[in-house]
């Protein structure tokens, strides 16, 4: 297992992977994208999605079938907590579906009850699509 970060040359590859499951493209200007490996072959993507020099959004988390069952997402979103903590930012959000909100949980993710309080309107926006255009119940979460 080993966790990379994205170049250009491998953005085509994270894109189809994420156009597979439904998820935003990414793109290298405002993103950190990280590819977790698996004996040398791409097992899985995810990434920080920088709003502004303060506040980001960790997601895009996305293992591939035949590689789940090994750990990989919780090798890469940990790498992912790790690496936004290293910006000093002050928010960092995530909007998983609901059966996942105890795993976010162990790397200190919590419900965010954003009435009345102030928040990024990017992850309003995203947040309030995700609950209408997705079956599951879509969590939103803050570090």
């Amino acid at each position: 297992m080993g966790i990379k970060l994205a170049t250009k040359n491998e953005l085509q590859w994270v894109n189809e992977q994420y156009q597979k499951i439904g998820f935003v493209p990414s793109n290298l200007e405002r993103e950190t994208i990280a590819i977790v490996t698996y004996k040398d072959k791409y097992a899985g993507v995810g990434r920080i999605v920088y709003l502004n020099g303060e506040e980001a959004e960790i997601g895009g988390i996305c293992i591939l079938d035949e590689f789940r069952g090994l750990s990989l997402a919780n090798e890469l979103v940990d790498y992912l907590v790790k690496e936004a903590k290293k910006s000093n930012l002050k928010e960092i959000y995530c909007l998983p579906f609901e059966e996942l909100k105890c795993f976010y949980g162990k790397f200190g993710f919590e419900e965010f009850d954003y009435e009345g309080k102030q928040i990024n309107n990017h992850i309003l926006k995203k947040y309030q699509w995700c609950l209408d255009n997705y079956e599951k119940k879509v969590l939103l979460l803050k570090l």
